[in-house]
């Protein structure tokens, strides 16, 4: 791939992250409609001027992408965390002109406390058009894909980036146009740790639009749910992990600066705290009484681990092809850091079901599906990476 088209790709992906963040600060600072349609006409016409500005460059994206916005628009909005979480918080917003009428706490099994980045980008779709409604708002939990999928088409050249949408349309699957938000946040994780890693452990000189991505790309997940700024803890601490095993801690002030993605959801659950709006499942008590009983039932571990893994012919895929990438080609670090962030992860998700006020297997039966994208996507995506490494560099 030209240099040239390479940075085109990355300056377009981060010109359209950002004005997806701007939205969400122009609501926060309860800024004129106006300047949030004006925003969003600044999004729509990168959009266009990437789509136009060569057609050949880019066109597995193009085409790919074009052909799920069609399919979003094509369908109704459907599932009870689409309605009842997301699109409603969307109708609150635009209702209300503001993201924090939600300091009410009206309908709380909502979820209140959820960030509200996809909630207010969604809301904008329908201030453009003038009125709600629930096809085009919709639309937005789709758009939000494409600066990843763009910045992963300046990665990887025209082959790999075919085989590359197989992969994502395997693991993430009818979340590109149903508005399943557990997709948007398996994208965008396995984004920062792509972009952690290049930071952090490659030798290769990183220049400062990277890093800004990086910053954006990490902020953007944090704020697209609880889970997402659970997944950026941990992959800030693998990378401490791995940075001091490997000890290379040369590169600390850039971690310090990316430390700054976690200010907008810190002062979002400030906010949260100070209006009483909580996660209607969090009561420590009852949490740690579940945990230590279900700690000692092997049976729990063993409902634990079918859900997550065995069960699961998408995570069994993708182990396989992660062990086999890796004995093909063999990459320590590489290996390490993605196993480390896996196990993380299986670690965090255990302690939450474990501490779960619902019946354990319910809870793992109605949510463990969607979990396990970030995890599947996790390896599968590392494993293309890893065997086609002299080629994606």
């Amino acid at each position: 791939m030209r240099i040239s088209l390479i940075k085109f790709n990355q300056k377009a992906s981060l010109i359209i992250i950002t004005l997806i963040l701007n939205n969400y600060l122009i609501l926060s600072l309860n800024l004129p409609a106006l300047i949030i349609k004006f925003n969003l006409v600044l999004f729509f016409s990168s959009v266009i001027y990437f789509y136009t500005i060569n057609l050949k460059n880019n066109f597995i994206l193009k085409f790919y992408f074009l052909l799920i916005l069609l399919i979003c628009l094509g369908t109704p909005a459907e599932g009870w965390d689409l309605r009842s979480l997301y699109l409603f918080h969307a109708k609150r917003i635009f209702f209300d002109d503001t993201i924090y009428s939600v300091a009410d706490n009206y309908a709380i099994f909502s979820h209140n406390d959820y960030p509200l980045l996809l909630p207010s980008f969604s809301s904008s779709f329908a201030k453009l058009v003038g009125y709600w409604h629930e096809i085009f708002p919709k639309t937005a939990f789709t758009f939000i894909y494409l600066p990843p999928l763009i910045f992963f088409s300046s990665i990887l050249n025209e082959k790999k980036y075919a085989l590359f949408f197989i992969i994502l349309f395997f693991f993430i699957g009818n979340h590109l146009f149903n508005g399943g938000v557990d997709g948007v946040v398996a994208v965008y994780f396995i984004t920062c740790v792509y972009c952690f890693y290049q930071v952090f452990f490659e030798e290769k000189k990183i220049d400062l639009p990277f890093i800004i991505l990086t910053l954006f790309f990490s902020i953007t997940l944090s704020l697209l749910k609880n889970e997402g700024t659970a997944l950026l803890f941990i992959i800030f601490t693998s990378t401490i992990i791995l940075s001091v095993v490997e000890n290379n801690l040369e590169k600390k002030q850039k971690l310090f600066f990316l430390l700054v993605s976690f200010i907008p959801i810190f002062i979002w659950k400030i906010f949260c705290y100070k209006n009483g709006i909580n996660n209607t499942d969090f009561n420590p008590s009852l949490m740690s009484e579940n945990f230590f009983n279900r700690l000692t039932s092997f049976e729990n571990y063993k409902l634990f681990f079918n859900y997550l893994i065995f069960s699961n012919e998408k995570t069994i895929v993708a182990i396989i092809v992660f062990i086999f990438s890796f004995v093909y080609n063999f990459n320590k670090k590489l290996m390490y850091f993605i196993i480390l962030l896996f196990v993380s992860y299986l670690f965090l998700l255990l302690v939450v079901y474990f501490s779960t006020p619902y019946d354990l297997n319910y809870h793992l039966e109605t949510s463990a599906y969607r979990i396990l994208k970030s995890l599947s996507f996790l390896l599968g995506f590392f494993a293309l990476y890893n065997s086609n490494l002299k080629y994606l560099r």
